[in-house]
């Protein structure tokens, strides 16, 4: 309220004995209320502002050349010192004598070769300088991912698909020159071409908008096709980009700061942040998003601060001779010129075939042209495996010799500034060589060439300058003057990005495109984006918890030792990945039905769960496959020990769905209707209340402060991740986090059901049972039935400890898949209101109504398969099978083979309830028949009420994608984060006025 008071202050004073200090308050308050917003604008609205263009044009408003591809490189410090060309020593004497190497010395702090592939991916991003005219960068001044998309329009229609989709073609490359590199280079722009048309997939999927069509769903005669298609090709294609080069920013500022900055000797995830607004103590804005041109001195700096040249690994110097000896035969290297390099480049260039046919490292391109992840990932082994050289002189290879000169002769061309006169700008001088450098060999050769410290060129200067020791906040340790200039570019490049800044937003990139790229500081490596781009575009080839993947710009024996100091080296596996196995996919009904009954195949869940679960039992998932049978078989005797007994359970989850729906219900209008949340409110909470409490023994809380175990979304949530875990085919990355979450929530479980049966048993005094010794004293009906199902285990001669255990399975299998199920089965029938009136007229017994769940389950399964080993070398089918080897089997697929089951639409009469596949889970938990008696009734429940329906536009849709890789998921959703889960989490259904009958009696 202060703005207020201060204008009413102003108002009444305008015209008193304080009019003139009025006159200046209400000056300051204009200056203030001015600055609040930029001037100029900071963006524009419309997809011309929106995108990024081909050239980098129009990243600063105001001036759209700004940064632009084919624009002169800026100069950033005057020349005022004469360096006369005449005078300055021969470029070729000056490597000999200054940078040539003389033995490989490893990186003191342990970096990579993949370090400096991911460099040179950099500088080759943001500079392109062209043979005819120095002066020019014929790429654009900022990280747009150049290598990938090109620098121009030709270049990008090159790249394009353009079928609907927003794809590039396979594996794509733009940037000519990478293919001169040691392959990892290219490697880190094929990661980011897949992740490209990975991004553009899901925003097709997820069609935020509801803009978008599946290309296959167009008519081929519709005279609009083509347009349709061009316009929605441009929409993904442009969102993909900006979120992909979202991506390449986060990357710099995760895993590439971290880096320099030796942050990963501490374990640290701080990393500098240079997007946000920020405002000065005037209150004026800090400047944001205005461009960026790169310039000559940073031109002369990147040559050499991202070629590294003596940083090379002794690999990639080995690679980089075989092809200088390719490209140049029966030349000698060490007398090569500048002008014999361009005409061999040219050469190259001239025979090369088309881009999509582009390839590098002798990898060859399949048929979809694609290159085989196996071959890639190799290739980052290796480059993460061999460490890089130390900074310094004579550290450049002598292989280098011909790009050292031709970078000097560069240098010279454009008349950049001494060392020094660079130096100055930062508030720093050298008085002599050796301050330059203290090793007296080098200063006194320095001092022969150049004569006077203030003749010492830039270009030689940061090359042989004195390097920086391994202390805390020094991770690159090159000389002190390269050190403050990448952080000071490394700035510039990208908080005078307009798409890094105002312009990197929900709606622009879509809201699940903004999470997609950012970082998470609790994940692995240290929030390392690197690691999870690896993971996504080489799927298999790194597990989980491999240091490959999450350190991949140190060398796996420099994090031991760093991750040893800090107490974390158990948390990651040192040893190098192996092959990815090959996982045959059984598809055949036939097929996948002879694999789920076969005695010679088994559940491979229990490796995953011996990494979480203790002590024995657990049947849903042991590798005591026989051992688990027994206990399921046990289960299921208790829990049916009578027809009775499953009528009794089927009639609970009827009531329990009645009670939520009418007590979760809610009113929007004046009007009769009322709507409820089915999913949040309901359906994921029916089966977590009667598996919590009426076989686990939790005391479910009605809020935070209330006495009992768990919340029901604390419940459900951690009972998804457990069935993620287990179960389901999650995000490699994410794998490492929610394996040390579930483990400590299993553990938990455990203690309170463990408590819960000892209390029960009368073998000791839980906080738990004394609550249920008094709750039991108001209602002993309630006290007899618990924990019957433990009881009964019990009295079968299961231990505390195997009961314990085989209820915890069972609480996560009987509640999680459950709920999925009976999800999909409400949402399948809401669209046929011939069915659901044959449900609101059939009776708890009516037979039909399990025909009707086996049916929704046959053609929209709540996921697409489950995994089985082959216990012995087999054939199965026409799929041949090896002892070990795991089968993916696609239930979904299986379900509606039209040799089995020709005819698509529902069917209740179909002759066996056989047609209905049952994987694991729920089925295995429950049994067939108790599952689908349990949701028969959950289905009669929600459909009895009075003109239940669908709610208005989007809220009442299952809001879904369908997956397209062959995993176990067949469907995601997006969760509060706007970040893809297993589990849907909101629909909403509307009804009329509920009567509120017997429920609440």
């Amino acid at each position: 309220m202060a703005l207020e008071h201060v204008i009413a202050f102003l108002s009444k004073h305008a015209d008193g004995i304080l009019k003139d200090r009025v006159h200046e308050f209400q000056n300051k308050l204009i200056e203030l209320l001015y600055d609040d917003l930029s001037h100029p604008p900071a963006t524009y609205i419309g997809p011309k502002y929106n995108h990024r263009m081909p050239d980098g044009s129009y990243n600063n408003l105001s001036d759209p050349n700004m940064g632009k591809a084919r624009q002169p490189y800026a100069r950033s410090v005057q020349q005022t010192h004469h360096l006369p060309l005449n005078l300055l020593p021969e470029p070729g004497l000056v490597f000999d004598a200054l940078l040539k190497r003389e033995k490989f010395v490893r990186h003191p702090a342990g970096l990579s070769s993949m370090m400096f592939s991911f460099a040179a991916f950099v500088v080759h991003t943001i500079f392109r300088t062209s043979h005819g005219d120095v002066s020019v960068n014929e790429t654009s001044s900022y990280v747009d991912l150049a290598p990938l998309y090109g620098n121009d329009e030709d270049t990008l229609n090159k790249i394009r698909v353009r079928d609907g989709r927003g794809h590039v073609f396979p594996d794509i490359i733009a940037e000519e020159r990478l293919l001169l590199l040691p392959p990892a280079v290219c490697v880190i722009v094929v990661l980011f071409s897949r992740n490209h048309n990975y991004i553009a997939n899901k925003l097709l999927k997820i069609n935020e908008r509801g803009s978008y069509a599946n290309p296959d769903n167009i008519p081929f005669d519709d005279p609009q096709r083509e347009k349709k298609l061009a316009l929605q090709d441009e929409d993904i294609f442009q969102t993909a980009r900006l979120i992909n080069c979202a991506w390449f920013g986060s990357i710099i500022f995760s895993d590439y700061l971290s880096s320099i900055l030796g942050l990963v000797r501490q374990g640290s995830t701080w990393s500098l942040d240079p997007f946000g607004e920020i405002r000065d103590l005037d209150h004026k804005l800090f400047e944001r998003g205005r461009g960026n041109v790169c310039s000559v001195e940073e031109s002369a700096t990147f040559n050499c601060l991202y070629r590294w040249h003596a940083t090379t690994s002794e690999a990639d110097e080995k690679w980089v001779e075989q092809s200088m000896a390719r490209i140049f035969p029966g030349q000698s290297v060490e007398d090569l010129t500048g002008e014999d390099f361009k005409n061999g480049v040219r050469r190259l260039q001239e025979g090369r075939p088309p881009i999509t046919q582009w390839t590098f490292g002798n990898l060859k391109r399949g048929k979809d042209g694609r290159f085989k992840d196996s071959e890639l990932g190799e290739i980052i082994k290796n480059a993460i495996e061999h460490p890089a050289a130390t900074f310094g002189a004579r550290g450049t290879p002598h292989i280098m010799k011909v790009h050292e000169i031709m970078g000097i002769e560069a240098s010279r061309r454009w008349g950049v500034c001494s060392l020094n006169e660079f130096r100055k700008v930062l508030n720093l001088t050298y008085s002599n060589f050796l301050e330059w450098n203290s090793n007296p060999e080098i200063a006194e050769r320095a001092e022969h060439l150049y004569r006077n410290i203030d003749n010492l060129e830039l270009y030689v200067g940061l090359q042989a300058e004195e390097v920086k020791p391994v202390v805390d906040g020094a991770g690159l340790c090159p000389g002190y003057t390269i050190t403050r200039a990448i952080l000071s570019d490394a700035i510039a490049l990208t908080r005078g990005d307009r798409y890094f800044t105002s312009d990197h937003t929900p709606f622009n990139l879509t809201a699940w495109g903004f999470a997609d790229c950012q970082r998470d500081t609790k994940g692995p490596g240290d929030g390392s984006m690197l690691g999870r781009l690896i993971f996504r575009g080489l799927p298999g080839e790194f597990t989980e918890n491999s240091i490959y993947a999450w350190f991949p710009l140190q060398t796996p024996e420099s994090m031991q030792v760093f991750l040893g100091k800090l107490g974390t080296a158990d948390r990651y596996n040192f040893g190098r990945p192996g092959e990815a196995p090959a996982i045959a996919i059984a598809r055949n009904y036939h097929d996948v039905q002879q694999i789920l009954r076969s005695s010679q195949f088994r559940p491979p869940y229990g490796d995953k769960a011996a990494r979480v679960v203790s002590g024995e039992g657990f049947f849903l998932a042991s590798n005591d496959y026989a051992e688990s049978q027994h206990d399921q078989r046990q289960i299921l005797r208790v829990l049916q020990e009578s027809r009775d007994q499953a009528e009794d359970i089927a009639h609970y989850f009827y009531e329990r769905t009645r009670r939520l729906i009418v007590s979760k219900s809610f009113i929007l209008t004046n009007g009769e209707a009322r709507f409820v949340d089915i999913i949040r409110d309901v359906l994921r909470y029916v089966p977590l209340h009667w598996t919590a409490k009426k076989l686990a023994g939790l005391r479910l809380k009605t809020d935070e402060g209330s006495l009992g175990d768990y919340t029901e979304s604390q419940l459900y949530d951690m009972l998804t991740d457990i069935y993620s875990f287990l179960f389901l085919d999650v995000d490699l990355s994410k794998g490492l986090n929610l394996e040390e979450r579930v483990k400590k929530y299993l553990g938990d479980l455990q203690r309170h059901i463990k408590a819960n049966i000892l209390a029960d048993a009368g073998r000791g005094l839980s906080v738990a049972g004394l609550v249920d010794s008094i709750q039991s004293l108001f209602c002993a009906k309630a006290r007899k039935e618990k924990l019957s199902v433990a009881g009964s285990l019990i009295a079968c001669g299961s231990s505390i400890d195997r009961t314990t255990n085989n209820l915890l399975s069972l609480l996560i299998g009987a509640s999680i898949e459950l709920s999925q199920s009976i999800i999909n089965v409400v949402n399948f029938y809401l669209d046929q209101p011939d069915v659901v009136s044959i449900i609101c007229a059939s009776d708890a017994n009516n037979p039909a109504l399990e025909g009707y769940i086996y049916e929704a389950l046959r053609i929209d399964p709540p996921f697409r398969g489950v995994y089985r080993e082959s216990l012995a070398d087999q054939n199965v089918g026409s799929l041949p099978l090896v002892k070990g080897q795991r089968v993916f089997v696609d239930l979904a697929h299986a379900s509606r083979d039209p040799h089995v089951t020709p005819d698509p639409v529902v069917d209740v009469n179909r002759k066996s309830k056989d047609r209905y596949l049952a994987g694991d889970g729920v089925t295995r938990s429950l049994g067939v028949e108790l599952t689908t008696k349990i949701m028969s009734q959950v289905l009669r429940a929600v459909f009895e009420f009075d003109g239940m329906r669908r709610g208005p536009g989007l809220s009442g849709t299952l809001k879904r994608h369908e997956v397209a890789t062959d995993n176990t998921l067949r469907y995601e959703y997006l969760g509060e984060d706007n970040l893809p889960t297993a589990w849907p989490n909101t629909m909403i259904l509307q009804v009329r006025t509920l009567v509120l009958p017997w429920l609440f009696v």
